[in-house]
């Protein structure tokens, strides 16, 4: 599937869960995929705390910006300002849609609250962050091996963490399972934009 006509798939769906989310307090399925998630032992209390540590909006903007120039980015400066500029935007874009979808967080009557938080529920921020600094981080690295398992596994350890910082949200009770894929969603559109702006801007 070529950029563009992902782009624009992942933009359609991601401002209808946007849509839908502004509309309810919750979507179907939201409550009952909670509560098996909150199941989950006891032992799965600290990661859930170290991801949403890591996964912090400001934490991820310095490791991403970071990484893009460990990466000799500055050698192929067009596509490093691309990069960088992608995770400049990343906090008031995140920022923006929780405005304007305003849902509120989770009822603590409904599930329990583990953790603390600050700002609207959709999105959720630390997967839109913690989802565009793994991938872009597979991306960079995964460049750095040889085709095959190498870079298969690359790719599988970082989907591995966006699905972990995904399911920690919805543990620590601060987010409903559509917030975290709204997540998912946000994070693709501002990923694969940046990707294609580097495809473009690398043909000149």
């Amino acid at each position: 599937m070529r950029a563009p006509v992902l782009f624009a798939a992942l933009a359609v769906c991601a401002v209808a869960l946007s849509w839908l989310a502004h509309e309810r307090d919750r979507l179907p399925g939201d409550l009952w995929l909670a509560r098996r998630i909150q199941d989950l032992p006891g032992a799965f209390e600290t990661p859930a705390e170290v991801m949403r540590a890591a996964t912090t909006t400001w934490v991820v903007v310095l490791v991403g910006t970071a990484m893009v120039t460990a990466f000799d980015f500055m050698g192929r400066r067009r596509a490093w300002l691309v990069f960088t500029v992608m995770l400049l935007v990343l906090p008031p874009t995140q920022a923006a849609i929780k405005n304007l979808v305003d849902r509120p967080r989770p009822d603590p009557s409904l599930i329990e609250r583990r953790a603390m938080f600050t700002s609207e529920s959709f999105p959720s921020g630390h997967v839109f962050g913690g989802t565009v600094v793994f991938l872009l981080a597979a991306w960079l690295v995964a460049g750095r091996f040889p085709a095959g398992w190498p870079r298969a596994a690359v790719w599988a350890v970082a989907v591995a963490a966006c699905a972990l910082g995904g399911i920690a949200n919805v543990y620590e009770g601060v987010h409903w399972p559509s917030d975290v894929l709204g997540g998912y969603l946000w994070a693709g559109v501002l990923l694969v934009g940046a990707w294609f702006m580097v495809r473009a801007v690398q043909r000149r």
